[in-house]
């Protein structure tokens, strides 16, 4: 009676163990993320990499009933949209850039070429 007795506490004495192992293990992941988190604040504010306040565009998208704002350190680009993606489980935005191209063919260039075939 006195082995039983003594195994039944040995078993709970480890069940309490590991239950104490998880809790620390949930701890220090916690931890770790917000480490992570606060050493690459600190990266981008070294580097000068901050986030900006000022806005060149911001609207509200009824359809999805989002708000968003678009920074400034796009140009040459322009803001066309942004979406959340559940594949990358993140945001996703869409941005164009303007050709200053002429895209006129010249009249000599087309008569040689229509000449010729």
């Amino acid at each position: 009676m006195v082995k039983i007795r003594n195994q039944y506490e040995e078993n709970e004495q480890i069940v309490e163990l590991e239950k104490k192992i998880n809790s620390l293990e949930r701890l220090l992941k916690t931890e770790r993320h917000r480490l992570k988190e606060a050493i690459g604040a600190w990266r981008r504010k070294i580097e000068g990499r901050g986030l900006r306040k000022d806005s060149i565009r911001e609207g509200f998208n009824s359809e999805r009933g989002t708000h968003y704002k678009v920074l400034e350190d796009l140009y040459p680009f322009t803001f066309r949209k942004v979406d959340f993606s559940r594949r990358y489980k993140g945001w996703l935005m869409e941005v164009e850039r303007t050709l200053n191209k002429q895209m006129q063919l010249e009249t000599d260039f087309l008569m040689k070429y229509y000449s010729q075939n």
